[in-house]
Formats: C-alpha cells, sequence, structure tokens
C-alpha cells in the first residue's frame, strides 16, 4: 500500500511537470527568453516579395487614345505600369479575323462587370487597325506595341501565328491561363476572373 501511494504521487507529479502531454513549443514559458535578451521587433514589410518582381527588360505601347503604357517584363508575366493590381486580360488579336470580332462584346461586358478590378488590353497584329466597337478596353495599333509580341513569345513560346489569342494575368502580373480561342468562352473566363478577385 505504501509502494502504491508513492507511485501514484509519483505518477501525478509526472503529469503535473509535463504539461499533459505538451511539449517545449507549446509551452510559452519554456521558450521565452528573458525580456533583455528579446530581439527589437521588426517592422511588417510594406510591400510583399510578389509586388516587386524582377524586372527582365521593358517596353512602352501606345493605345489608340493616345495613352502611353510602361510595360515591365518580369519571369512570370508582365507589369503594366497604372494598372497595378489589377487582373489583366491581354488579348492578341487581328482586325480583320471573324473570331475576333465576334469576341468584341463579350470583352466589352467583362470590362463593364469588373470596371474597378479588371483592365482589357487587346494587341492588333495583323498591322491595321479599325476602331469600331473596341471603346471599352485599351486597344493598341500594331505599330505601337513596342516590344510585346517578343516578350509574350519569350514567356510563353506562343508566336503569334493563331488569333484570337487570350492570356490572363493575375493582381501580380503573374500569367495565370493563355490560349488561343476560336470561340470567346465567356461564362469560363468570367470564371476565371472570379476565382482571381
Amino acid at each position: 500500500m505504501k509502494y502504491t501511494k508513492l507511485l501514484a504521487s509519483l505518477f501525478f507529479t509526472g503529469l503535473l511537470l509535463s504539461g499533459c502531454g505538451s511539449n517545449d513549443k507549446e509551452n510559452p514559458v519554456a521558450v521565452t527568453p528573458p525580456a533583455a535578451t528579446q530581439p527589437e521587433a521588426t517592422p511588417p514589410a510594406t510591400t510583399p516579395p510578389a509586388a516587386t518582381p524582377n524586372v527582365l527588360a521593358s517596353t512602352t505601347i501606345i493605345t489608340t487614345s493616345g495613352k502611353t503604357i510602361q510595360v515591365d517584363k518580369t519571369a512570370g508575366g508582365f507589369i503594366f505600369h497604372g494598372y497595378e493590381g489589377k487582373i489583366i486580360l491581354l488579348e492578341v488579336y487581328g482586325d480583320t479575323c471573324p473570331h475576333c470580332i465576334a469576341a468584341i462584346p463579350a470583352y466589352n461586358r467583362l470590362q463593364a462587370k469588373y470596371p474597378n478590378d479588371v483592365k482589357i488590353i487587346a494587341l492588333e497584329s495583323y498591322g491595321t487597325l479599325n476602331n469600331a466597337g473596341l471603346q471599352q478596353y485599351d486597344t493598341v495599333a500594331k505599330a505601337n506595341t513596342g516590344n510585346m509580341f517578343s516578350f509574350i513569345r519569350e514567356l510563353t513560346g506562343y508566336g503569334l501565328q493563331a488569333v484570337p489569342y487570350l492570356m490572363i494575368l493575375d493582381r501580380n502580373g503573374d500569367y495565370t491561363y493563355q490560349q488561343v480561342l476560336s470561340d470567346f468562352p465567356e461564362a469560363e473566363i468570367d470564371s476565371r476572373i472570379q476565382q482571381l478577385l
């Protein structure tokens, strides 16, 4: 009986000291250093690393409305100055391509639906340009696309062999989608935008 009490006493003492299965990582008293040895708190970074990617090259494009936009090429996509933090739908189209022309109303609807979150930029690749119906988003004539076509080719391998081509860039400028589209899948593209919001 004496040994039973002694064993019981040692068992409960062990439980009290062990913290019921906790380890030092869960015991703040055991891992907190004395106040004098605690490192000074560092303020949080003002911009996340994804917001400041390494720029590999830059170019300038000029829209048909006369707006100049600097574009920085990064390892994962493009930063369009003035549209930072927006989801970019970057289209390569041909002015007389029937599939491209048929997609214009859908692009206009998407731009109207997400005016604060999405920016649509269309790069014309045929060398001719008719602005009819393209007023809802930024359109760039081939002569004013700077190095964008070579940047797209280097990033994705797309060689302008077929249009319309769509690339979607997330809010950090990284591309998340690319496709040559014979028929514009508006519901799918809308869903992809919503996933990036």
